[in-house]
């Protein structure tokens, strides 16, 4: 502890801190101030170098996060990294004090382009960029759970409160830091006794003790700033033990690779803002702390006692006065409370002063009294609001910043969509957009379909489904601005300088990787399209469409050719309205559309795209003809989807090769797709609906085996897929089969009643309630006001009357005989039968499929 704590020449000036730290950061100044160092380290990735002295800007205001967006390569695997800083965060007041005292300041961390960020030899998972370490993975047993058993003895209790800010009011600012110091060396010694120091912490630690090494051989003495827990391992003797050994070595090694053929990527930082509610831990968010408004009030008390007490008094005043704007009756009396408990908490503990810990149990007692629900949920609404706070900081105005962030921020303003002065609500909002009819909700989705292109996480779509399960014509969003929205917006600004160009660069990047990789495939050219489209990229749509014609006839499976012919469709149909050529103030070169003013008149560019559409429509109708014939031996109800989606184009372009081979289809083919192409020329005009209907009926007679009735669920799935159409033109069809279904006798039903439940399952939900609607009037009544058990119970009543009818005859006795009423072997056959039909399978045996 006494080498932690040296102050003498030769040696650095550790101080120990966490990240958010109140107290120490109120006595940071005196320390360093005290200490006079030559030169300043702080534990922050070398990449942030060129920031530090705009994060200690005089107009920057905190809370401010620095985000890093890691390039291609072994970093790029992750996210976004935020460190956040605010007022109370030490590392930021040493960066201000090196500002206003004219001390070089260095970060002095890892940079987070090493692969060590990304790889843990020991099998645990990499410390996060920007979190505290996690130094036991255990913690919670030995000198940890000691030392928390011994203070509070609340499960999760943090130490470093404990030891550390509930003891800082009165105290001198050097036993502060040798308080922290002691806290570091304590878990340190816990992890290392337990091997669970993380490989890459060591690693780390070994890059900052190069630095260390490096300011002493200079003859300057450095203060370093860093996370308590390392500070054990910045001695000079900590490199010859505790685990430590080999890291020098494995620095070298992590940075022969980074020189030796593989390009280091780098990061792309930004300076931007951050909010209170971001900052609590709570919030999801790495490095954060609890209730950071109840933080800023404990640095602004500056460790003394007295200043302590008055911010208790402010802020149990604040949560009474919250409570009574929800309409319970709490008042000054109720305040003084709060403070008195808190006070006897403190003083039992032998605190000078009370803590958050004794404030959040003064307040649970005195206001919440034990309720989770009713008074106790509106106490913690006062809570999140009184002690998490709303603070937004802000970059100093001349901060560098990305092109595409300002042109973002003054296009979301524009268009009254989220932006930075909204970063503090924690809900997305949910928004409907009519692009086809409303000109700003055409550029409200023009720019989120450019944002989610760009892989900014500021938008997400929902799915929306027209009617009868068309494509709909509206689309919806769930809208957020985060800090991870700034932070990639500064990244996708190499791109381009406006959303229009970055978007195109990001597709015409993954365009290019595609021809590199050897070409694109039938898939990535019908999704490159899609998005060129939809971002009113009409240059690059061009380029794709060409494309498409191309390869899709070539390589392209049927489902593929349909989802080009479809997309084709909603071009044509201009479902696409941004795909315009007329220029815009984005890009005077034409290269994307401008919709402010509503959809372009049609020019001549139009109208060749328009004759290049229609064109590779019919190459792809044709090569989806030709693929017909593959589908002989599927027996996938997909397949058959896609047969039908074919056969409604077939009256415009498919012609006599089409009919010719659904004929050969239906005759040749397995039994789902053969039954399939049946009920699609059933649809087309070349087969008799009630011809079709006798042979499906057919199938049932013929079920008298496993194999058969297997083939009849087959037969059945085919043909109920297409049945949507086919219940609305071809009723008929099925009149054969539903006569059949209601003539069976008990026994045969019964037998046959998992292949049909299994047939029938393949029905949507509005196929399934339209075929409900033809059952109903065969039987003239309602069938779900049949005065019966779910269809599984009644099939079990009617095979258990069944066999006891059979038992009695065997036995000659006399068997009552059925009324007309209520026969079983005709209302359950008949209500099972509906019941089978309308109702998907959930299980294999008869006993309950109905």
């Amino acid at each position: 502890m006494a080498a932690l704590a040296a102050t003498g020449p030769g040696s650095p000036f550790l101080i120990g801190v966490r990240h958010h730290a109140p107290s120490l950061a109120a006595a940071l100044p005196t320390l360093l101030d005290a200490a006079a160092p030559d030169v300043l380290l702080v534990e922050l990735p070398a990449e942030f170098q060129p920031w530090l002295s705009w994060l200690a800007h005089e107009e920057t205001e905190a809370p401010v996060a620095l985000a890093a967006v890691p390039g291609a390569g072994p970093a790029g695997e992750r996210g976004p990294a935020f460190y956040p800083f605010a007022d109370f965060s030490p590392e930021l007041v040493a960066l201000r004090w090196a500002a206003r005292n004219g001390v070089p300041a260095v970060a002095c961390d890892l940079p987070l382009a090493d692969r060590a960020w990304a790889e843990d030899g020991d099998g645990a998972p990499a410390p996060v960029p920007g979190a505290a370490s996690a130094p036991v993975p255990g913690e919670g047993h030995g000198l940890s759970s000691a030392l928390r058993a011994r203070l509070t003895g609340r499960d999760g209790d943090d130490l470093w409160d404990r030891l550390v800010e509930t003891q800082a009011p009165g105290s001198t600012p050097e036993a502060l830091r040798r308080a922290a110091l002691l806290t570091g060396w304590a878990l340190r010694h816990e992890a290392e006794a337990r091997g669970g120091v993380h490989r890459t912490d060591l690693v780390r630690e070994a890059c900052m003790r190069g630095h260390v090494a490096e300011a002493l051989a200079s003859g300057r003495r450095p203060a370093v700033v860093v996370g308590a827990f390392h500070t054990p391992a910045l001695l000079r003797s900590a490199a010859e033990g505790g685990g430590a050994a080999d890291v020098d070595g494995l620095t070298r090694v992590a940075a022969a690779n980074r020189t030796a053929g593989e390009p280091e990527s780098g990061c792309t930082v930004s300076l931007i803002p951050y909010t209170y509610p971001l900052l609590d831990s709570r919030s999801g968010y790495p490095a954060g702390i609890r209730d950071p408004e109840w933080q800023h009030t404990v640095l602004e008390a500056a460790g003394n006692p007295a200043a302590v007490h008055e911010a208790l008094i402010r802020t149990a005043v604040r949560l009474c006065a919250a409570l009574r704007e929800q309409g319970h009756p709490y008042g000054p009396a109720d305040g003084r409370e709060i403070v008195r408990v808190a006070g006897d908490l403190a003083r039992l503990r032998d605190l000078p002063a009370p803590g958050r810990g004794e404030l959040l149990e003064a307040v649970q007692t005195v206001l919440g009294r034990g309720e989770t629900y009713g008074t106790g949920r509106a106490v913690a609404q006062a809570l999140e609001r009184v002690l998490v706070g709303s603070r937004t900081g802000r970059p100093a105005p001349a901060a560098p910043r990305s092109g595409l962030s300002p042109a973002v921020e003054a296009e979301t303003a524009a268009l009254a969509l989220p932006g930075p002065q909204d970063a503090h609500e924690r809900t997305p909002r949910d928004l409907r957009l009519d692009p086809a009819r409303s000109p700003l909700d055409r550029r409200r989705d023009l720019l989120l379909r450019r944002l989610t292109v760009c892989g900014i996480p500021y938008a997400r779509e929902q799915e929306v489904t027209g009617a009868a399960g068309g494509e709909g014509l509206t689309t919806r969003w769930q809208v957020r601005w985060t800090p991870a929205t700034a932070a990639m917006l500064t990244a996708a600004g190499a791109r381009g300088v406006t959303p229009a160009q970055a978007a195109e660069g990001v597709l015409r990047q993954r365009h290019a990787a595609e021809r590199a990789a050897g070409g694109s495939t039938a898939a990535q050219v019908v999704l490159g399209l899609s998005e060129a489209a939809a971002c009113g990229l009409p240059a690059l749509a061009d380029e794709r469409l060409t494309e498409l014609a191309a390869v899709l006839p070539e390589s392209g499976t049927l489902p593929e050719l349909l989802a080009g012919l479809d997309l084709l469709d909603r071009i044509d149909a201009g479902h696409l309205p941004c795909l315009a050529t007329s220029t815009g103030p984005e890009d005077p070169s034409g290269g994307s559309c401008d919709p402010s003013d509503g959809p372009a008149a049609p020019d001549a560019a139009d109208a060749a795209r328009a004759v290049r559409t229609a064109h590779a429509a019919e190459l792809l109708t044709a090569a989806a003809v030709r693929q017909v014939d593959g589908l002989t031996g599927s027996e996938k109800p997909e397949d058959a989807r896609a047969l039908l989606e074919l056969a409604q184009r077939a009256d415009r372009l498919g012609g006599i090769r089409l009919t010719d081979a659904l004929a050969r289809l239906a005759g040749d083919g397995a039994p789902l797709i053969a039954a399939a192409a049946g009920a699609v020329r059933v649809l087309t005009g070349h087969e008799e609906a009630d011809a079709f209907g006798e042979r499906v009926a057919s199938w049932v007679d013929g079920a008298v085996d496993s194999t058969s009735r297997a083939t009849l669920t087959a037969r059945l799935t085919g043909v109920l897929t297409v049945a949507g159409p086919l219940l609305t033109v071809g009723v008929g069809a099925l009149d054969p089969l539903l006569d059949r279904v209601v003539e069976l006798d008990d026994s045969a039903f019964l037998a046959r009643l998992p292949a049909l439940r299994g047939g029938f399952d393949t029905l949507s939900p509005a196929a399934r309630d339209r075929l409900l609607g033809t059952v109903e009037e065969r039987l003239g009544e309602r069938v779900d006001h049949l005065d019966a058990d779910d269809p599984a119970e009644l099939a079990r009543r009617t095979a258990a009357d069944l066999a006891a009818r059979e038992l009695l005859t065997a036995l000659g006795l006399p068997v009552t005989a059925p009324s007309t009423e209520a026969s079983p072997t005709t209302a359950p056959s008949t209500e099972a039968a509906a019941s089978a039909e309308a109702t998907p399978a959930t299980e294999p045996t008869p006993s309950t499929k109905t």
